[in-house]
């Protein structure tokens, strides 16, 4: 059979994958109409083809496309394909690659809470400019709107947003989004409240900004100071933690006689104590904050170490995934160690 053919029996079977192109062409005529006085009638083809779009492109991607696309590929494309599919792979999947992505993740993350604070700095600019027009600021519902959206839902985006796969390879990154974020969104909350407060004060007492200003400036520095050395406090401990659990563990390997219970006992005892760190919240001690791992890969780690506890006096070998985990949760909690915190 010719190409010709195949292409389209596949056409005649698989027709609804041609509606990603068609719903692409109109809606790129209906976006030139809007602007013209059939601006409705573009409106209208623009929607229509912007949904054909999302309802042909499932299509594209199911195995009928693949395995046709692969018959009329050239083997020696494929070939090439398939090679560079593999080593992309194995590179996503080493550890390094993980947390290098998790780095540009949280600096992409840092510029982007730089420009969500941009409307909070520019109010407070405004009224340092202007202290008469505070009443006006603070009513403004945009701007209201705008910081209550920061401060409640932010933190609650960045959970959603938040990447599930190598958990413990992204512990490094997790906790410092969590602790931009809630900094970010305390600084919106009080800025937000600042504005009110300022409305009320300087109707009946002008002389009072500048030392309320002061007053709530001090709270969003207390504030961010106090949500990073909860960060540094709680690292230093589960450092700490993980090394006595490390220990209790090795302390088992080898010991077939009597006493080997009582070093497994100490080393759940350690784990008990690694676990409770893990579950705590790394941004506030409150039950809204992000905890430090994911419940998933709690459960997991807990069940690996629990393997290791049980082979240690037999086999060290077969530990060695629990003692790789660990030793990348104290990896991620070397750089923010600080036993003055």
């Amino acid at each position: 059979m010719s190409i010709f053919s195949q292409v389209i029996d596949h056409a005649c079977v698989r027709w609804r994958s041609i509606l990603l192109p068609i719903g692409f062409v109109l809606a790129l005529e209906g976006n030139k109409l809007y602007d013209t006085p059939y601006r409705i009638p573009g409106l209208f083809l623009f929607s229509g083809g912007l949904v054909l779009s999302l309802y042909g492109q499932k299509f594209w991607m199911r195995p009928h496309s693949i395995s046709l696309w692969r018959r009329l590929a050239p083997t020696p494309v494929l070939e090439w394909m398939d090679a560079q599919r593999e080593k992309l792979d194995d590179q996503r999947s080493k550890p390094e690659w993980t947390r290098a992505r998790g780095d540009l993740n949280t600096g992409v993350w840092f510029l982007a809470m730089v420009v969500v604070m941009a409307p909070v700095v520019g109010l407070l600019d405004m009224i340092a400019l202007d202290p008469s027009r505070v009443t006006d600021y603070a009513w403004d519902t945009k701007t209201a709107a705008v910081l209550m959206c920061i401060w409640i839902g932010l933190p609650l985006f960045t959970r959603w947003i938040e990447p599930t796969d190598s958990p413990l390879d992204r512990l490094a990154g997790r906790a410092a989004r969590a602790t931009i974020t809630r900094m970010v969104s305390n600084t919106a909350g009080i800025g937000y409240v600042s504005v009110l407060i300022y409305a009320k004060v300087f109707t009946i007492r002008p002389s009072l900004l500048v030392p309320m200003a002061v007053t709530l400036g001090g709270i969003v520095i207390v504030s961010g100071h106090k949500t990073w050395t909860r960060l540094r406090k709680l690292f230093t401990q589960l450092y700490s933690n993980v090394r006595t659990l490390e220990r209790d563990l090795n302390r088992i390997h080898g010991n077939k006689e009597s006493g080997t219970g009582e070093k497994q006992d100490a080393a759940r005892r350690s784990w008990d104590a690694v676990e409770l760190d893990l579950r705590t919240s790394v941004d506030t001690g409150y039950a809204f904050g992000v905890p430090l791992l994911p419940h998933e890969a709690i459960e997991n780690l807990r069940e690996a170490v629990e393997k290791a506890i049980e082979a240690m006096p037999d086999d060290k070998d077969t530990a060695e995934k629990a003692l790789d985990s660990l030793g990348k949760i104290r990896q991620a909690c070397r750089e923010r160690v600080d036993s003055v915190a």
